[in-house]
């Protein structure tokens, strides 16, 4: 959606530190399912991270959620369903109540002017579109003429002038269907009988083969009929597919993973993919759980934890491709396109890949991490019990959890500035109690720290994550008076003041 297309802005928040423990050494338990950028905890609390959200941060004022349907659309544990989308003016992220839907247990939202939902009793609903044609998840109507569906996907066909976007849905009964983006008409597509798992314009059947059908065409028009799928000669006993943009995976019933596709080399507009129809079975893994194709590589999961990846930049894929280890005791991973987040089996969450825009919640920009990075423990403040809205999560640093508090200031009755001169990028942060005015000053460039105008020597020196500065707590709990509590059994930090 283009709502979510936006890029990284000055984000200034005050943000202060209290002892805990990092999310690597004392794991995320608490997490009941978490995709490449979200996680719900078993509390109902739902958290985000990416772009100015550099670690995972809770979405405070939405309630309990009780699921996570992708897209940006979360079910609470009243029933309703809600849209969460982030400005891309300001950056900041908004809710809103959608409208139309019963009990949708997926959407497909695979371009930016189409989407449907998939209905627990097999009807389909299809969202509204915006002024500018683009899809509006805020608003669905029923479509007709199609149901007892269980699964939908999509693909393009393409011809030389033209392409056009098919909609494909499973019916219970293993037929699969097609119809155009207008769902208008449905047709049954051939030789698809016994489908347990659709994917793009891939079918797995119940016997274990793989059925695809074309949808590239040398013509300059695109073909009337409805295309005729075929099996994969090469493909048997096929347990599980995962088809990508280009390249496609499958494991069969020994656990031995499949690859066909396309690999790619060079970059930009000098990048070049090369086509391999015919599947090869990849010797350099054995025992595979799960398989993505992630940026270039592949990633494949065993059944013992242990995680592995095999650059697909070549020109062509051998069956005896090398598989570097990549990490171990891994429970299970989501695969974000760019990156993937993988949880171990203490519960812990960490991230690989590239991270350009803060996507794998670990405090930091740093384009690529080459090495899986632990992501930060989704850690919640509440100032005398109330949850604190963030503009950004906990981050751990040296043993400590820094946690953003700008808004407990002003509840604080704080007043917090920013100014910047030469050399200087001066927050000042003032609060009156009766008599005694305090003024904390941090230079957010330089790390100085002075209270009332005299410099301190802080224990933890402050520091800066995009725009954003760090304080240590004990250092404000003083000054200002308020106290502090870590609830390890509830990821929580308390603070009070009375």
């Amino acid at each position: 959606m283009k709502k979510w297309l936006a890029g990284l802005g000055l984000v200034l928040g005050i943000t202060l530190s209290v002892q805990g423990a990092a999310f690597a050494e004392d794991a995320g338990t608490s997490i009941a399912e978490f995709g490449p950028s979200s996680l719900l905890k078993s509390d109902g609390s739902y958290w985000i991270w990416g772009y100015n959200q550099s670690v995972p941060t809770p979405l405070v004022g939405l309630g309990k959620i009780k699921a996570d349907l992708g897209s940006g659309i979360v079910q609470k544990t009243d029933g309703s369903f809600w849209l969460f989308s982030r400005n891309t003016r300001t950056m900041a992220l908004e809710t809103r109540q959608i409208e139309g839907l019963n009990h949708p247990v997926k959407i497909v939202n695979s371009t930016p002017y189409e989407a449907v939902a998939v209905d627990a009793d097999g009807s389909i609903y299809h969202a509204a579109k915006d002024a500018e044609g683009y899809v509006d998840l805020i608003s669905f109507s029923p479509v007709f003429g199609i149901g007892q569906v269980t699964d939908a996907t999509g693909y393009y066909e393409n011809a030389r002038r033209e392409s056009e976007w098919h909609y494909i849905f499973l019916k219970s009964d293993g037929t699969v269907w097609r119809t155009n983006q207008e769902l208008s008409s449905f047709e049954q597509m051939p030789n698809l009988t016994g489908v347990t798992d659709i994917e793009g314009s891939t079918a797995l059947k119940q016997d274990g083969t793989v059925w695809t059908w074309p949808n590239e065409f040398d013509s300059d028009l695109l073909p009337v009929n409805p295309p005729t799928a075929v099996a994969i000669p090469e493909l048997a006993d096929i347990r599980s597919i995962e088809i990508g943009w280009r390249a496609n995976l499958a494991i069969d019933g020994k656990s031995r993973l499949w690859f066909w596709g396309s690999t790619i080399t060079g970059f930009s507009d000098g990048t070049t993919l090369h086509k391999q129809d015919k599947p090869v079975m990849l010797t350099g893994v054995s025992a595979v759980k799960e398989a993505c194709i992630t940026e270039r590589s592949l990633i494949a999961l065993t059944l013992s934890g242990k995680l592995y990846a095999a650059s697909i930049d070549r020109e062509a894929m051998p069956g005896n491709a090398e598989f570097a280890p990549l990490a171990s005791d891994v429970k299970t991973m989501r695969n974000g396109g760019r990156h993937i987040i993988m949880q171990k089996t203490d519960g812990s969450l960490w991230g690989w890949g590239v991270n350009k825009n803060a996507e794998q919640g670990t405090g930091d920009y740093e384009f690529m991490h080459s090495k899986p990075v632990a992501m930060q423990q989704p850690i919640s403040v509440s100032l005398n019990g109330e949850a604190v809205a963030m503009n950004n999560g906990v981050i751990t640093k040296d043993g400590q959890n820094f946690v953003p508090l700008r808004s407990v200031f002003e509840k604080l009755g704080a007043v917090v500035t920013y100014e910047e001169t030469t050399g200087q990028k001066m927050v000042t942060i003032t609060r009156q109690d009766c008599d005694k005015k305090t003024v904390i000053q941090v230079n957010a460039k330089t790390g100085a720290t002075y209270v009332n105008g005299a410099q301190v020597k802080l224990a933890n020196n402050p520091f800066n994550i995009s725009g954003t500065v760090y304080l240590p707590l004990r250092f404000i709990s003083e000054k200002l008076g308020a106290s502090v509590e870590w609830l390890p059994g509830e990821e929580r930090i308390a603070i009070t003041m009375k």
